[in-house]
């Protein structure tokens, strides 16, 4: 895809920063010492940006959020719907809850549990699709959520 410019970057975290947790970049010793070893790097530094500390524990929160809040009140009002089976499903609930947007996830009928009863109790209403003999569950829950979208007025948005 195309490079995103750094001011659409900085646009985006001025429109976020208030709502999402800032969370930490840890340098990995283990890891400095792997790449310094394997790749002859002697100075290399390894760090790792500690989004288990984002709401729902995932960085996919703070996409979720930014593009509700850069919705027009119109599209926010039909509300949103998407196809996950986790991380996203969980972060897109959150963030329409905080938004005041009506929120459907598709999932696939054998999505973890625990990540289902955790986007129910943030708010979003859950369908769930059961794919034909062959077919590959993810694409399954996406034409369900495709087919969803269209016939519900709901703007889809997609986990990536």
């Amino acid at each position: 895809g195309m490079p995103i410019a750094p001011d659409r970057v900085r646009g985006a975290l001025e429109t976020i920063r208030s709502r999402v947790v800032r969370t930490p970049l840890l340098e990995s010793p283990l890891l400095n010492e792997l790449v310094r070893s394997r790749r002859g790097v002697a100075d290399a530094r390894v760090f790792v940006k500690a989004e288990c500390l984002q709401h729902t524990g995932a960085f996919k929160f703070r996409g979720a959020l930014h593009k509700l809040l850069c919705m027009d009140d119109e599209t926010r009002g039909r509300g949103v719907c998407a196809f996950s089976s986790g991380n996203f499903a969980q972060a897109l609930a959150l963030a329409a809850r905080e938004t005041g947007v009506q929120c459907t996830i598709i999932a696939p009928h054998d999505a973890p549990a625990v990540k289902m009863e955790r986007t129910r109790g943030y708010g979003a209403e859950l369908l769930f699709s059961t794919p034909a003999a062959g077919e590959n569950r993810e694409v399954a829950a996406a034409a369900l959520a495709e087919r969803f979208s269209a016939t519900s007025g709901r703007t889809l948005l997609h986990p990536f």
